[in-house]
């Protein structure tokens, strides 16, 4: 067995390297993520305006999350079997880079399809599947337990800030500065001060590396610990529903906002008179959520995970179903809600993996755990997308916000309701 050795001398030297890993950790990601929350909403908007189409819509969302049903399992292996894993994540930030800098070119030159905006989408998630798994395995060679939480929480919060500034900063980049080029060539920038960052940390806990073994062994390992505890198991099967009749609500927001809330009759008036007023919404939207994410850390050290876990989801659910009822301009608060919702839910969700899996297997775990609870994805934006064109957005999103719910009852009758677990130990 290998190890890399953790920062050397005392406990308190450890210490004080984890406190001064968490700023570029969570100050790395918050710069990424500003330029994911200007793709998020200029990606869809790009094929908008390509097209028109809310099928198309669906099958950007699906070819973004079709990667981690294909390459999940397989994604954890390889990083639990990586010596360097931080050199693996700069490594995957790089690639992403490259390819937003790719759509950038390619838009600026007017020769985009649909079949390039899905390719760049297809493998931004791939290279998603990596990071994503690789950082909450780091994060736990690299901060104290106490930390988690914490440096947890506070990715919450920039994930909402930057949702509330990133589709702002996209709309008027298009519509006033220099279009889709520019919002694509900001998010690659990103992608690169986030690897930069990325650089600045020190592992204080040694990696531990298994000795090599075949590919369905270790994959097994891996299942089966995530599948013998009934709390990790039920958080990613809830996971599993809980995206398939999500998906749908996140994929159409852009095209219900046009419609529902602003009435918009034509794409053409989208690009040029009410664009801002659609990245408005989204700001909106995430402004009143980070009211909500700011007390996600108090909540997750005052009361179990599986409790917060089952509390998001009546907030997501519940938020939309509003939503859905509304239609108009104050719609952006329960919108908002939502958002504090999916913060609950992901905070927990994350934790309790970083708390229950067994650090030599936790690349595979975490990595099958995001498997299976990303499997409702693309299929879920695909369908969703499809039953919009047939029947309209609003029913989609009815339907969405009441299955949530649903799971939500579900899941408090399982381990991961009734068998807690806290944000962190008691010893």
């Amino acid at each position: 067995m290998e190890t890399i050795d953790p920062v050397g001398g005392s406990s308190e030297e450890a210490a004080s390297q984890a406190r001064r890993n968490i700023f570029p950790i969570v100050g790395g990601q918050a710069v990424s993520l500003f330029g994911d929350y200007i793709a998020f909403f200029t990606l869809p908007y790009f094929m908008l305006a390509l097209t028109g189409d809310a099928l198309d819509l669906g099958l950007t969302a699906a070819a973004e999350t079709l990667p981690m049903l294909l390459f999940g399992l397989a994604a954890g292996v390889f990083l639990d079997r990586r010596r360097r894993l931080g050199r693996t994540l700069i490594g995957v930030d790089i690639v992403r880079a490259l390819a937003f800098l790719a759509l950038a070119i390619a838009s600026a030159s007017d020769w985009v399809t649909p079949a390039m905006v899905f390719l760049v989408a297809f493998l931004v998630g791939s290279m998603a599947v990596l990071f994503d798994s690789g950082l909450q395995s780091w994060m736990t060679r690299s901060l104290l337990e106490e930390d988690l939480v914490k440096a947890n929480a506070q990715l919450g919060l920039a994930r909402t800030i930057t949702l509330s500034v990133g589709p702002l900063a996209g709309g008027i980049i298009v519509a006033l500065a220099g279009g889709f080029s520019l919002a694509f060539g900001i998010n690659a920038a990103t992608f690169l001060v986030s690897a930069g960052l990325l650089a600045l940390v020190r592992p204080i806990a040694p990696a531990v590396v298994q000795p090599h073994e075949p590919f369905r062994t270790a994959l097994g390992d891996g299942l089966r610990v995530l599948f013998a505890d009934g709390r990790l198991r039920w958080a990613t099967l809830g996971g599993t529903l809980t995206n398939f009749v999500f998906q749908p609500l996140e994929a159409l927001l852009v095209l219900y906002v046009a419609v529902e809330v602003l009435g918009i009759d034509t794409m053409q008036q989208a690009l040029t008179e009410e664009g801002w007023k659609i990245g408005l919404f989204f700001a909106l939207q995430a402004g009143i959520g980070s009211i909500g994410v700011a007390f996600a850390g108090k909540v997750a050290r005052r009361v179990p995970l599986g409790s917060m876990y089952v509390l998001g989801l009546v907030l997501l659910g519940g938020g939309f179903l509003v939503v859905a009822i509304l239609g108009s301009w104050v719609a952006v608060i329960p919108a908002g809600i939502a958002i504090t919702g999916v913060t609950f839910v992901n905070v927990a969700l994350v934790t309790l993996r970083q708390r229950l899996a067994p650090q030599e297997q936790m690349g595979r775990v975490i990595a099958a755990s995001r498997t299976f609870a990303w499997a409702g994805l693309p299929a879920g934006a695909a369908i969703g997308g499809l039953l919009a064109g047939w029947f309209g957005v609003v029913p989609v999103y009815l339907g969405g916000a009441i299955g949530v719910l649903l799971v939500a009852a579900l899941l408090t009758q399982t381990e991961l309701y009734k068998d807690p677990v806290m944000a962190r130990s008691e010893a």
